[in-house]
């Protein structure tokens, strides 16, 4: 994740010409480079919001990765990372095991589904997963995506010594963390201890059954709750809704 915050770097002021920025906005793993890029590079940017995702993934994410990722790497046709051709039976594996953490258990039982498509029904859903929910997907990039994902802790930059906190203390601007309530990927617990380490932190769960689409704003009330938050916070007004936590 270190190396995609340093492109990123690279690229806005070599491409760019930008050399400071008034806020950095990241969902799922974009929230994890926006914390990355908050404490790897101090002074760049003014804000961060990070929506659904965490500073580092903690050891049941990666669990829960390792079983989403057997399912692929038991196809044969996989071949260690050397297949002629996709191993399509296993990016349809990665896709079905996907699919129940992706929402919540209440959205499952709900049928939620249908609020953004009427017609859809559980088969329709679950085929959707196993069939195109990776479409053009690339079997090696899907597993290196899911290593970066688990490998990350910004506790691991250079200076911190492996300590989440102390890496996420050294941030000296303002930070929404905004988890999806029933994200099964980026757990609201998880994002209020980290939220404790920030200096200043504001905390706001988004109050949705969409699990981690939420932070997505996928779920239709879910867009304008999170934009909401947002707006007051990039414009330094005072959230009602934040959760108070306590600072380390």
């Amino acid at each position: 994740m270190r190396d995609t915050v340093a492109l990123i770097r690279r690229l806005l002021a070599d491409e760019l010409g930008v050399d400071h920025l008034a806020a950095v906005v990241g969902f799922s793993m974009g929230a994890m480079q926006a914390f990355q890029l908050a404490v790897s590079a101090p002074g760049l940017v003014d804000r961060v919001v990070a929506l659904a995702g965490t500073a580092r993934c903690y050891p049941h994410g990666v669990a829960r990765l390792e079983g989403q990722l057997a399912a692929l790497l038991a196809d044969p046709a996989y071949a260690d990372g050397e297949y002629a051709e996709q191993p399509v039976a296993g990016i349809r594996a990665f896709g079905t095991v996907w699919a129940a953490w992706l929402y919540s258990q209440q959205w499952w039982r709900d049928e939620l589904w249908r609020e953004t498509d009427p017609d859809a029904t559980f088969e329709s859903t679950m085929a959707a997963f196993r069939d195109d929910f990776l479409p053009g997907a690339d079997a090696n990039d899907v597993v290196l995506h899911c290593r970066t994902w688990q490998r990350h802790d910004v506790g691991t930059t250079p200076g911190f010594g492996g300590d989440t906190g102390a890496a996420l203390a050294s941030i000296d601007v303002p930070v929404l963390v905004m988890p999806g309530a029933t994200d099964l990927y980026f757990p609201a617990d998880d994002a209020r201890l980290e939220a404790r380490s920030i200096r200043d932190a504001t905390f706001l769960p988004i109050p949705s059954l969409w699990g981690h689409p939420a932070g997505a704003g996928e779920g239709p009330a879910d867009g304008a709750f999170v934009n909401r938050a947002i707006r007051r916070f990039l414009a330094g007004e005072a959230i009602p809704e934040a959760e108070a936590v306590r600072s380390a």
